[in-house]
């Protein structure tokens, strides 16, 4: 049976009318509030997922990180080495040793004894890995004999961190810098050079080049003997590949760092590991190739202000002991650009 909504009076029709309203308005205001639950809900989920998926990346990106590599970020705001007048050596102990000019800081086998400065230290031996490190400063130079025998040479500028001896299944050292290697051969124990930037170089036994420096936009590596391969891995949240290749004698790999892409040359390196022994050999190189070089290892700015033929190039070669001043008198000899120096800004104008 239906309701006779005509024989109804006018006042139970305003009561039903209302009880109907009533009604409407509570299921609309149920609707909004499972609206809200399932909004508040979706968005709850989102960011769990969000989390996860940061939590995984950030797993990974822990799994791949070695121990040294840990340990440099750690200390890159420690021991600044830009004003400092001569090369450090940092102890595992934070203990820092002044290193006078043309020495070889020198290990035994066990690593705990170091000579240096004609002077023999002591380390203690510990349960967990140590690790050393040396900081040279712009316009000094330094050699090391590792724990392995293996022979490290590191150009101004430079930051190495190393374990006072190899007691993992691989070696591996951290550079920031430039530095040439020649490695002891151990075919059971393959060799690291680890950068900052997700570079790294593996070998076994072998002699080449690294240049890393933390403000550069390419890392290069350049092989005089045996054989390296280099690995980068590329940065991004969502990106998880690595490059990499191969080197033998006489290649060079350049890491653009914006690009994330690896190329390879071929040429004569011989001239690249000439700092090692005190000069800097160029042949045929543009001028802003040894500008570069000079620039690094003297820490000064060069200003160009007259024409430049991006053609020409310039053979010859900087003894690393010369002061700016006969620096300045070669490139004028060698250019024939005037040049002039101001030392409180540390920079030198070509004219």
């Amino acid at each position: 049976m239906h309701p006779n909504f005509k024989i109804l009076s006018d006042e139970s029709k305003a009561d039903l009318k209302a009880r109907i309203g009533n009604s409407i308005a509570l299921e609309k205001r149920k609707a909004r509030r499972r609206k809200v639950r399932f909004i508040s809900f979706s968005i709850a989920a989102g960011l769990f997922i969000c989390i996860g998926i940061t939590a995984v990346f950030k797993l990974q990106h822990q799994r791949q990180t070695s121990t040294i590599e840990q340990f440099a970020k750690g200390t890159a705001q420690v021991n600044a080495f830009e004003k400092s007048s001569a090369v450090q050596l940092v102890l595992s102990n934070k203990e820092s040793v002044r290193v006078s000019d043309s020495t070889t800081i020198a290990y035994d086998a066990s690593g705990h004894s170091i000579n240096v400065n004609n002077q023999e230290i002591n380390q203690k031996g510990a349960a967990e890995q140590q690790y050393n490190t040396v900081l040279v400063p712009y316009g000094k130079r330094a050699k090391l004999s590792l724990s392995d025998g293996t022979l490290v040479w590191l150009n101004s500028g430079s930051k190495f961190i190393y374990p006072t001896v190899f007691n993992t299944q691989s070696r591996e050292v951290f550079l920031e810098g430039e530095g040439v290697f020649e490695v002891a051969h151990n075919a059971a124990k393959p060799f690291y050079v680890r950068a900052a930037n997700n570079y790294s170089v593996r070998v076994l036994g072998t002699l080449f080049n690294v240049s890393c420096y933390a403000n550069d936009n390419k890392v290069s590596t350049s092989l005089l003997r045996g054989k390296v391969r280099v690995v980068y891995a590329k940065k991004g949240f969502f990106t998880n590949d690595t490059i990499q290749t191969d080197l033998n004698p006489g290649m060079i790999a350049a890491l653009d760092l914006k690009k994330q892409t690896i190329k390879t040359l071929k040429q004569d390196v011989t001239a690249l590991f000439s700092w090692r022994k005190g000069y800097y050999e160029f042949t045929e190189q543009g001028l802003e190739s040894v500008l570069d070089k000079l620039t690094r290892y003297y820490n000064v700015n060069f200003v160009v202000k007259g024409k430049i033929n991006e053609k020409e190039t310039y053979s010859g070669a900087f003894k690393l002991n010369d002061d700016l001043d006969k620096v300045i008198k070669t490139l004028e000899a060698t250019t024939g650009f005037m040049l002039s120096y101001d030392p409180q800004a540390r920079k030198i104008t070509i004219n």
